[in-house]
């Protein structure tokens, strides 16, 4: 027997019982076990309420005497297995307490022999592809980029894990103006240098001159803002206010702050319409789709520094991708779709020429633009052409697209004309939104260089944690203090990012991350490097099987040890629901409480190993290593690296 086959047998007994009192099929199919608010009521729950209408009699009554036919069953059906312990009515339930030292030999004999123990739970094995971190090429990835990258490389490890077979999936955003005006900046200001020359990694050297640009836009805007024709961009803007009554006849002492919110918002309409610096970018983007050779050169040189710096990024933060694609590559994919729709009429043709899509056809106001009306794609095309090839190259179940919840809406529209154009793909579209980031000092900008970048997030990281190590440990010598402080560093800023649920906006902040007393992962990297710690303290795991395991496990039984098997027994459930929620943030939580649970238990008077002997020694030291083993795992499913010693 093993953990999963636990509440099927308890089933068992339960479902004979009910049809010895003639309760009807239907009705026994929907009785379902619960779990007792305390663990001293029970360890499962049989409510009685869905009884009544059948036994005509009130619920505390029927399960009194369900109770007792449920005892009479299992000292037939049980007496194999001794799993149960005790059978009492409590009200209008039953609740059932698993005989605790049989319960610690199949939970804790289940986490040392089982290879993928707490794995291949999912009910039916999927094929499914996630996409995820999709970074533009003209900068480095920030602490946005990095809750994605970990969001979606933990989901897809879990799902995996959990028994689907995944693809993950990266779309670059290496084409647009935003690219253009990194190459006008370097244009201007790069002098050909190169990112060795610069010394730095090459998305900070480009990032740097996306940065430039838009300094120099703005020196460009400032000028601009005294000529004659911003004049009369302002004041034909005042007048059309005052015709529509949002601004007064005279502006008196309101108009600085007036004329100031004007040109904040009028910096777009500047870039496009004034702007030299805008015309040179566009007209760069312009000579990139025609194909310029000298514009395709400088735009695969700087982009190739970019996906150098990114790769270094992801190693770092043990981020991998099994399929990489780029928007200069699947930016026109769509077009045919959109053609093809038109003509069987899910589209139509607008009087400018442009093709939409009436979103009114699938419960939602206006309709979405899908070719522009000089032909020209958009992203919402983009997107669907890559989902219709990837589902037709890869025979997917589910296409999941981990994006901020700022893009909820896009999505929402992309499957409503997924599902318009091939009805099968409905239900097998995903976007796992996440909420934002944010320092306590404010939300990131990356277009004022006031970016937290990922790469600098994580040094900062790597000091924080060796300051700590070499607090702890002034005896290390110096390689061992970088490995322990890029390990502690990383997990520090893993365990916090995704101790959250996606949905869930997050404030980072490094200092509490790193506190290797609270819920973080630091104090999980301890719990871990303790728990091996006792085995070296003793000489060694003992290595037991057979009746001498049996014994030593079945000597286990007191409420701390009870408490510890519990949370392994609730192992393979937590990964169960983390895989079908796509939520890593149940991991961290039951990381988090197995560590606790067992520091309890090995801080206790009466529980310390080194002071024990016999089979309840051996057993706590099983336990200890089943608990170790399980933590292990659990770490690595969200991307962190355990150290064996602190």
């Amino acid at each position: 027997m093993n953990i999963r086959d636990i509440e099927p047998h308890l089933a068992a007994i339960r479902d004979k019982t009910l049809r010895e009192v003639e309760i009807p099929e239907e009705a026994i199919d929907e009785i379902d076990f619960e779990k007792p608010p305390d663990p001293e009521m029970g360890d499962l729950a049989i409510p009685c309420y869905a009884l009544a209408p059948h036994l005509k009699k009130p619920p505390p009554e029927i399960a009194e005497q369900l109770a007792e036919r449920l005892e009479a069953t299992a000292e037939d059906d049980d007496s194999d297995s001794g799993l149960i312990g005790t059978i009492c009515p409590n009200g209008p339930y039953v609740n059932i307490t698993l005989a605790p030292s049989r319960l610690a030999d199949v939970v804790v004999t289940d986490a040392l022999d089982r290879e993928r123990f707490g794995g291949d739970v999912v009910e039916t094995s999927e094929h499914w592809m996630i996409e995820y971190s999709a970074p533009n090429t003209n900068k480095p990835q920030h602490l946005g980029h990095v809750r994605n990258d970990l969001l979606g490389e933990s989901v897809a490890t879990l799902a995996e894990f959990g028994g689907h077979d995944v693809e993950r999936v990266n779309l670059i955003n290496d084409r647009g103006i935003h690219i253009c005006k990194s190459m006008v900046a370097y244009q201007i200001d790069g002098e050909r240098e190169t990112p060795d020359e610069a010394g730095l990694k090459g998305d900070h050297f480009v990032g740097h001159y996306y940065v430039r640009f838009n300094e120099l836009i703005d020196d460009e805007y400032d000028e601009w803002k005294s000529t004659d024709e911003a004049e009369r961009e302002f004041r034909d803007w005042v007048e059309r206010e005052r015709e529509a009554d949002r601004l007064p006849d005279e502006l008196g002492e309101q108009e600085p702050q007036i004329r100031e919110a004007f040109f904040e918002s009028f910096r777009d309409n500047y870039f496009n319409d004034y702007s030299e610096l805008g015309e040179r970018a566009r007209d760069m983007l312009q000579r990139w789709e025609e194909g310029d050779d000298e514009v395709l050169e400088l735009w695969e040189t700087m982009n190739g520094w970019v996906l150098d710096g990114f790769d270094e990024t992801y190693e770092r933060l043990g981020v991998e991708f099994d399929h990489v694609y780029y928007e200069s590559n699947t930016y026109e994919l769509g077009r045919e779709i959109v053609e093809q729709g038109l003509e069987a009429g899910l589209f139509e043709r607008l009087d400018d020429g442009a093709v939409a899509f009436d979103l009114e056809e699938v419960g939602l106001d206006d309709r979405k633009i899908l070719l522009r009306s000089d032909g020209t794609t958009v992203y919402m095309t983009q997107d669907l052409g890559t989902a219709m090839q990837r589902f037709e190259a890869y025979d997917l179940d589910q296409m999941i697209y981990v994006v901020g919840d700022e893009q909820d809406y896009h999505f929402d529209v992309l499957f409503r004309i997924l599902a318009e154009l091939e009805p099968e793909l409905e239900g097998k579209l995903h976007h796992l939104s996440y909420g934002m980031v944010d320092l306590p000092e404010g939300k990131m900008k990356s277009r004022e260089g006031k970016v937290v970048d990922a790469d600098d997030l994580m040094d900062e990281m790597h000091d924080l944690a060796e300051d700590a190590v070499r607090d702890r440990y002034e005896t290390l010598d110096e390689d061992e203090i970088e490995r322990r402080a890029e390990r502690i560093g990383l997990a520090a800023l893993t365990y916090h990012v995704l101790d959250y649920n996606p949905r869930t906006n997050v404030q980072f902040d490094p200092e509490e991350s790193i506190d290797f007393q609270g819920r973080t992962g630091p104090y999980c990297l301890y719990s871990y490097a303790r728990i091996q710690s006792i085995g070296r303290r003793v000489g060694g795991w003992p290595d037991l099987d057979g009746e001498a395991r049996a014994e030593a496990l079945q000597a286990l039984g007191t409420d701390r040890e009870m408490e510890v098997v519990r949370h392994l027994r609730n192992w393979p459930d937590r990964i169960e629901e983390a895989v079908r929620d796509l939520d890593p943030s149940e991991i961290t939580e039951y990381v988090f409480e197995l560590s606790q649970s067992f520091s309890s238990l090995y801080n206790d008077p009466d529980h310390r190993i080194v002071d024990l002997e016999g089979p309840r020694r051996d057993g706590l030291l099983l336990l200890a290593r089943a608990v170790g083993r399980t933590l292990e795992t659990a770490l690595d499913l969200i991307g962190i690296d355990v150290l064996e010693e602190m």
